[in-house]
C-alpha cells in the first residue's frame, strides 16, 4: 500500500517556503506533519486512545495502526485498540498474545474533511513555533539598538520590518514632529517583547533615554573600550537630553570624548535625534555637586536638604522613609533673575535634573529664603557633613560586599579543591617531607680540613647554603704566616692529572615521584673573589673529597648497561679534555704563579 510521496512539487515548494520565508526548519514541519496525520486519523476512526504511528520511508509518508494482540476468548475486546489472535496469525504467524501488529491505514480512508482538520493543526503548530522563536530571539535583545525598514505607517503606529519578524512603532515612541517614510531606514531601540495568544510583540523605541545612550556608545569608542562610562541619562523626546559621565582613567577626558573633535560626535548624535539639544557634564558622586550640574545653564548658590519650614506637605516619617535609601528632597537656591533659567521652558530643565538625579527639587529664590529666615551656611554646612557620613556609609557598605564576594569565592575555590582531591592529608604530606629529610646526605666534618671556612650542606632546600666558622676560629690570609723560602721544596713532583668528577645524580624525594611536582630553581649565591692561598685550600678540600668513600646505603644502584654507558662517557671526556694537551708547559705556568 502506496504512502503520501514527499517527492511531489508542491510539497517541496511549501517546505522551501517554511525554509526560507517563514525561517522555520524543516525537520519540525515533518514532525508536526506527522504529528497532525496522527491525530487526524485518530479522529476519524472516533478513538482518541488509538496508537498510531507516521512513518517515512524512501521518500513516503506511511500511516500504521498499532493493535494489541489479545486471546481470541476475550470478554473486553475494542476493534481500534486490540486484534484478535487468529487474526494476528494470518498477518503474522509468529504472533502471541500481548504483541504489537501493525496495519498500514490508506490515506482514501481519511478523507478530504480529516485532511483539512490536519493542515488547520499544522498552520496552529506552526504558528506558535515561529512566535516563540521570536521571543526567544529578542527577548535577551530589550533596549539594544536595532535598524529596521518602514513598512507600513499608520495614524498610531508604524511597522518595521526587522530581522525575521515585524516590530511596532507607537506614536507615544516616536520623536515629536518627526517625519516617517515608507521603504525609509530607521534605528531605533527594542523597548519590549512580549508574547500573547496572537503572537510575540517587540515594541521599538525612538523617544526613550536609552536611544540616545546608545547611539553614544556607537559613536564614542572610549564608551565601547569602558574608559568613559555614562552615569545617569534623562531626555524630553525633541527638545532636550541630558548627560552625566565619568572617566574610569585619568587621562581621558569624559566630556571631551563624547562631543569629539570640533564636535563631530555629538553632532551626529543630534542629526539621528532631529536637532534635539543634549547637554553633557561631568558626574559626581556629590549629590549637591551633581545637582548643580544638572540644573545648567542655571547658576545654583545653595544646596542643602528640605524640611517642614521650607516644604509644609513634607512630614517627619516622610523624611526619615527617604534617608532609607538616600533619596531626601532637597532645596536649590538661585538668584531672583535665575530663576525663569533654572525652571526651563515650561519647566523642562528641572524636570529633567530631577529624573536624572532621582531627587525631589525644590527651586526657591534667593528672596524666599530670606523671607523663611534660614541660615544657608548652617543648612549647607550640615548638608555636606551628611554627606561626608553617606559617603563612609557606602564605603563600608561595598567593603563588606567585597568581603563576602571574597569568602564566597574561597569556599567554592575549597568546594572545588576538595572535588579534585588527590588523596593525599595533611599528615601524609608531613611525612613524605619527613622521609625525604632523613635521605639527606651529611658529610662528616673529620673529612675536612682542620678549620675549613664552610660546609657545604648537600640538600634539595638548601644546595649552595654555607655553615660559617665561629668568629674566633677565623683567620684572614693577611693574618697567616708567610712561607718561607727554605721550606719550599727544590723539586716538585709532576703532578698527576685528576679524574674528572662525576656528575652525582640529583635528589628526588619518593613524593616529587608520585606527585609529578616541579624542581624549585636553584638559588645562586653570590661568593667573593679568594685569593691564590685560598684556592689551593679549596683544590685541597677537594681532593679530600673525591678520595671520601659514602656509605654503601647512599651509593646509587646502576645496571650493568648504566655503568658502561657512564664508563664510555667518563673516558671520551678524559680523552678530550685540554688536560692532555701536548702544547701545555705546566711548569711553566707553576712558575709562573709562584713569581707573582
Amino acid at each position: 500500500m502506496s504512502g503520501i510521496s514527499l517527492k511531489n512539487k508542491n510539497f517541496i515548494d511549501g517546505m522551501r517556503l517554511f525554509e526560507e520565508d517563514r525561517k522555520v526548519d524543516a525537520e519540525f514541519v515533518l514532525e508536526t506533519l506527522k504529528e497532525a496525520i496522527a491525530k487526524t486519523y485518530q479522529k476519524h476512526i472516533d478513538a482518541p486512545e488509538a496508537m498510531v504511528r507516521v512513518a517515512i520511508e524512501k521518500n513516503e509518508m506511511h500511516v500504521y495502526h498499532q493493535l494489541i494482540v489479545v486471546d481470541d476468548d476475550t470478554e473486553t475486546f475494542d476493534e481500534t485498540l486490540d486484534i484478535l489472535l487468529a487474526e494476528a496469525k494470518k498477518l503474522n504467524p509468529e504472533a502471541k498474545s500481548g504483541d504489537i501488529i501493525e496495519v498500514e491505514v490508506d490515506f482514501n480512508e481519511i478523507g478530504r474533511t480529516s485532511i483539512n482538520v490536519a493542515k488547520q493543526m499544522l498552520k496552529q503548530r506552526i504558528k506558535e513555533y515561529e512566535k516563540q522563536r521570536v521571543y526567544d530571539e529578542y527577548k535577551d535583545k530589550e533596549y539594544d539598538l536595532i535598524s529596521g525598514i518602514i513598512k507600513t505607517i499608520e495614524d498610531k503606529f508604524i511597522l518595521v520590518d526587522i530581522k525575521n519578524t515585524i516590530g511596532i512603532l507607537l506614536k507615544s515612541e516616536q520623536i515629536p514632529g518627526e517625519v516617517y517614510k515608507e521603504g525609509q531606514s530607521i534605528r531605533c531601540v527594542i523597548k519590549e517583547v512580549s508574547k500573547n495568544s496572537k503572537g510575540s510583540q517587540v515594541v521599538l523605541s525612538r523617544a526613550d533615554a536609552i536611544f540616545v545612550k546608545r547611539l553614544f556608545e556607537k559613536e564614542v569608542p572610549e564608551i565601547a573600550q569602558g574608559l568613559v562610562e555614562i552615569k545617569a541619562i534623562a531626555r524630553e523626546a525633541g527638545e532636550r537630553t541630558k548627560m552625566a559621565v565619568y572617566s574610569r582613567n585619568d587621562d581621558v577626558d569624559a566630556i571631551g570624548a563624547c562631543i569629539g573633535p570640533r564636535g563631530s560626535r555629538v553632532q551626529a548624535v543630534i542629526g539621528e535625534i532631529k536637532g534635539e539639544k543634549v547637554d553633557v557634564f561631568e558626574w559626581n558622586d556629590d549629590i549637591g555637586e551633581l545637582v548643580k550640574n544638572a540644573l545648567a545653564p542655571a547658576d545654583v548658590r545653595a544646596c542643602f536638604y528640605a524640611s517642614p519650614l521650607t516644604d509644609p506637605d513634607l512630614t517627619e516619617e516622610e523624611i526619615a522613609e527617604k534617608e532609607k535609601y538616600y533619596k531626601r528632597p532637597l532645596v536649590v537656591v538661585v538668584d531672583d533673575e535665575k530663576l525663569s533659567v533654572a525652571i526651563g521652558k515650561r519647566g523642562k530643565n528641572a524636570k529633567l535634573a530631577v529624573k536624572l538625579t532621582g531627587r525631589k527639587i525644590d527651586i526657591k529664590t534667593q528672596s524666599e529664603i530670606d523671607e523663611l529666615g534660614l541660615d544657608v551656611d548652617q543648612l549647607v554646612a550640615e548638608f555636606k557633613e551628611d554627606q561626608v557620613r553617606i559617603a563612609k556609609e557606602k564605603e563600608q557598605k561595598r567593603f563588606l560586599e567585597l568581603q563576602e564576594e571574597a569568602a564566597r569565592r574561597k569556599a567554592e575555590f575549597e568546594e572545588e579543591l576538595a572535588a579534585n582531591d588527590t588523596g593525599f592529608d595533611e599528615t601524609t604530606i608531613a611525612e613524605m617531607d619527613k622521609d625525604k629529610m632523613d635521605e639527606i646526605v651529611d658529610i662528616p666534618s673529620e673529612n675536612l680540613s682542620e678549620k675549613p671556612e664552610a660546609v657545604i650542606v648537600e640538600s634539595k632546600e638548601a644546595e649552595t647554603a654555607e655553615v660559617e666558622q665561629p668568629a674566633d676560629e677565623k683567620k684572614t690570609v693577611e693574618e697567616k704566616e708567610p712561607v718561607k723560602e727554605e721550606e719550599k721544596p727544590t723539586e716538585k713532583p709532576k703532578k698527576q692529572p685528576r679524574k674528572p668528577l662525576t656528575p652525582k645524580p640529583e635528589y628526588k624525594s619518593k613524593f616529587e615521584d608520585f606527585a609529578d611536582a616541579s624542581k624549585k630553581e636553584e638559588t645562586k649565591v653570590e661568593t667573593k673573589k679568594r685569593r691564590k692561598k685560598d684556592d689551593e685550600d679549596r683544590r685541597v678540600r677537594a681532593e679530600d673529597l673525591e678520595k671520601k668513600e659514602y656509605d654503601e646505603k647512599f651509593k646509587p644502584v646502576y645496571s650493568d648497561e648504566e655503568l658502561e654507558e657512564i664508563e664510555a662517557q667518563e673516558a671520551e671526556e678524559f680523552e678530550n679534555s685540554w688536560i692532555n694537551d701536548d702544547d701545555i708547559d705546566f711548569d711553566e705556568y707553576e712558575d709562573y704563579y709562584e713569581e707573582n
